[in-house]
């Protein structure tokens, strides 16, 4: 009887160590979750706030692992260009691509960094992001007024004139059709 006893009682506790095991892990991860989740807090109510070099201290020392990580980075371009503060906007925009998971958001950044390199005046780079936006992207048509300032820029005006026909087709009522119809007349 003694030893069915133990042999329960073994049974037992193999089976509650490694579900102990993950309760613990999992209350581990929505801790840290939380404190990640008040970190950014933070950052946002200081910049609101304008304290702009206590919430970059706060994002520079912020983990790498940090889920929260694309967002940070955001403020930071936002910090950068509100405060005068030097951000290497090239390398954040690269590192927000890199760790950003929503779809919609990726072409949005894809867009921000191919005009960060078409002011840099690297052209080839620039239309090699705007060409991975693509028709279903939210910002397809602000992308293709983008592609054709590239063009243009590469002097391959009638392309230009092409794609600008096409944003202005995608609807002539909309803001993007009323820019491409502008950029159109003004030319180069």
């Amino acid at each position: 009887m003694r030893d069915i006893v133990l042999r329960v009682a073994g049974l037992i506790l193999i089976i509650l160590l490694p579900v102990g095991g993950f309760l613990l892990w999992e209350h581990y991860k929505n801790k840290k979750l939380q404190e990640f989740a008040y970190r950014e807090y933070e950052i946002n109510k200081l910049i609101r706030a304008g304290n702009y070099s206590k919430a970059k201290e706060l994002i520079d020392s912020s983990s790498k692992d940090n889920p929260f990580k694309p967002l940070l980075l955001s403020y930071e371009l936002y910090i950068g260009t509100h405060s005068g503060e030097k951000v290497e906007e090239g390398k954040v925009i690269e590192e927000i691509i890199k760790t950003l998971k929503d779809k919609e958001l990726l072409a949005l950044y894809r867009e921000r960094r191919a005009y960060y390199l078409f002011k840099e005046g690297k052209l080839q780079e620039a239309m090699k992001e705007v060409e991975n936006i693509k028709e279903g992207d939210f910002n397809y048509p602000s992308a293709l007024l983008l592609k054709a300032q590239i063009l243009r820029r590469e002097g391959k005006v009638k392309e230009a004139e092409e794609v600008l026909k096409k944003a202005k087709e995608r609807g002539s009522e909309s803001y993007f059709a009323n820019m491409a119809q502008a950029l159109s007349l003004v030319g180069d």
